[in-house]
């Protein structure tokens, strides 16, 4: 038999009340995973953050009236997990986006070597790793990126670009053409505002 407290006794509706905002309650914890996890998996399918943040508050809200203490604790709880978790990808991303800069240095410092043993002609990703100038790994994702190299019709020029696999590896994008100067994706949406195509400082 459900507990009833003094309260309950004078008002014989505050049960059938609190059972309510329960069911309501529960359903907004609901709401909060189907809005949560699909961000997490990098894709607003099901909404967005600030229909997470009225979810947060509307559940906050309801769960004190009906007194559910625990469902309020699994709230707090599981909006301070994607917090921290979100700082994580944050610190994470920063290190992908840092090697990518990197990695596209070594690419142009391999290109330079592969030109004054190639008659004048850059290479590809393939060639230069069979020229043993860049190991096999870059032809697959790097952290958290994926790299190409496109050369002009001659082989006299060539763009590398390093795009990262999604929005959880890396903000940006990155390209380098045979000057070696490492610069923001041309893509505006990869790039901060205002420097696409720019050079990284």
């Amino acid at each position: 038999m459900p507990l009833t407290t003094l309260n309950d006794q004078l008002d014989p509706e505050a049960v059938p009340k609190r059972d309510s905002l329960r069911s309501i309650a529960q359903l907004c914890l609901l709401a909060i995973l189907l809005l949560e996890w699909p961000r997490r998996a990098g894709c607003f399918v099901f909404g967005s953050p600030e229909l997470v943040v009225i979810a947060v508050a509307v559940l906050l809200s309801w769960g004190i009236q009906a007194r559910q203490w625990l469902l309020i604790g699994a709230t707090v709880g599981i909006v301070g997990f994607n917090t921290w978790m979100s700082s994580l990808e944050t610190v994470r991303g920063g290190s992908n986006e840092s090697a990518a800069v990197a990695n596209l240095r070594t690419i142009s410092t391999a290109e330079v070597t592969y030109l004054s043993s190639s008659g004048g002609r850059y290479g590809t990703i393939e060639d230069l790793i069979a020229a043993r100038l860049l190991d096999d790994t870059f032809t697959g994702t790097k952290a958290g990126y994926n790299y190409t190299v496109t050369s002009d019709a001659t082989s006299s020029g060539y763009t590398a670009e390093a795009v990262p696999v999604s929005s959880r590896t890396g903000r940006y994008g990155y390209y380098s053409v045979p000057d070696a100067v490492v610069r923001y994706s041309t893509d505006a949406s990869l790039a901060p505002a205002g420097q696409s195509g720019r050079s990284v400082q």
